[in-house]
């Protein structure tokens, strides 16, 4: 039993690691906003609920199931990365791990804002939205969810990426991809307003994932050995 029971752990992690970025790479390929990196745009609600009330029905169910998924899996892939590097990098792990989960974690609230948007374009209460949605984001609470948004994973993805390149945990090749990736789907997205790059990067993250998976899958390693 005791078997099963670190096979278990270790696939629900390795399922996590993997399941993080495609998760993220599929909403931002799925919003009904594609194209936009700040898809869905604060700056333009009207275009938003014309958006929504005119997506692809199919697309759109995946799009709400991925919003179900995302706050689940997307903060929990911080903290096994950071794992992998604990012992060898502890303090930059930490701080991955912390900057990470404030950024994933928020979109817990991100998932939430998506389904009231739905509602709301299915209504068809267009100017009730815009009424709503100039309220909603000149609250303080909701500025300090989405500068941890912003910051916190960006800045995940490069402290855990420094963490594992100095630790060795996995391919340095990986590291530098998961390193690239935060100005990828950061400056270079937002800078271009090419939604696109948001793919590249969560893609990016994938694939330097992978290795990661690996190891927390191998039979030879002791999940106990990466806690200093």
């Amino acid at each position: 039993m005791a078997q099963l029971h670190r096979v278990v752990i270790r696939g629900i992690l390795a399922f996590v690691l993997l399941a993080a970025p495609l998760t993220m790479l599929g909403w931002f390929a799925a919003c009904p906003q594609y194209g936009d990196p700040t898809c869905p745009s604060s700056n333009n609600p009207m275009a938003v609920m014309s958006a929504f009330r005119d997506a692809n029905a199919h697309v759109q169910q995946l799009f709400l199931l991925l919003n179900l998924l995302a706050p689940y899996v997307y903060p929990l892939s911080y903290l096994v990365l950071g794992l992998l590097a604990l012992k060898r990098a502890p303090w930059l792990a930490t701080l991955g791990m912390i900057c990470g989960w404030a950024g994933g974690i928020a979109w817990g609230f991100i998932a939430d804002t998506m389904f009231h948007i739905t509602i709301f374009a299915q209504a068809g209460t267009d100017q009730l939205f815009v009424s709503h949605e100039n309220s909603f984001f000149t609250l303080p609470y909701v500025l300090a969810i989405a500068t941890g948004w912003v910051i916190g994973h960006l800045l995940g993805y490069i402290l855990l990426g420094i963490a594992l390149f100095r630790s060795r945990a996995i391919p340095r090749w990986a590291s530098v991809l998961l390193i690239l990736s935060a100005p990828v789907m950061g400056p270079i997205a937002y800078g271009t307003n090419i939604g696109a790059f948001q793919l590249v990067g969560y893609l990016m993250v994938f694939i330097a994932s992978i290795p990661a998976a690996l190891v927390l899958l191998k039979t030879d390693h002791q999940l106990s050995e990466l806690i200093p």
